[in-house]
Parts: structure tokens; C-alpha cells; sequence
């Protein structure tokens, strides 16, 4: 779900492209948030982003 939301942009955005509703994801993101001890979605960001896979079609540059 934290992908999701990076690649999309916002929640609204990634739940639109999921096929879900707003509250969904807003619940998913609460369930993650609670798992890794953190308070806020930019925290779990933060956190995660590092570890999560590069969306398909952003390539890196140098390959």
C-alpha cells in the first residue's frame, strides 16, 4: 500500500488506481503505521521507502 500511495502520489490517487475506496487505504495505511511503531505516513515513508521496489517503467538512468 505504501507504494501504491508513493507511485500515485496521495491516497485518493492510489486507492483510484486500486479500485478501492479512500477509507480502504486509509485503513491499510493505519495497520502498516501500527506494525512498524510509527505515528505518522510520512514516517512509514521514510522508513520503507528504501526497501520498497522501483515502480515498473522508472528504470535507472545509469542502466
Amino acid at each position: 500500500m505504501v507504494a501504491a500511495v508513493l507511485e500515485a502520489g496521495s491516497e485518493k490517487a492510489a486507492a483510484h488506481r486500486l479500485g478501492l475506496s479512500h477509507s480502504t487505504v486509509k485503513h491499510h495505511l493505519a495497520n502498516a503505521r501500527s506494525k512498524v511503531g510509527v505515528a505518522t505516513t510520512t514516517q512509514l515513508v521514510w522508513i520503507l521507502g528504501p526497501r520498497l521496489p522501483e515502480p515498473e517503467g522508472m528504470a535507472q538512468a545509469d542502466e
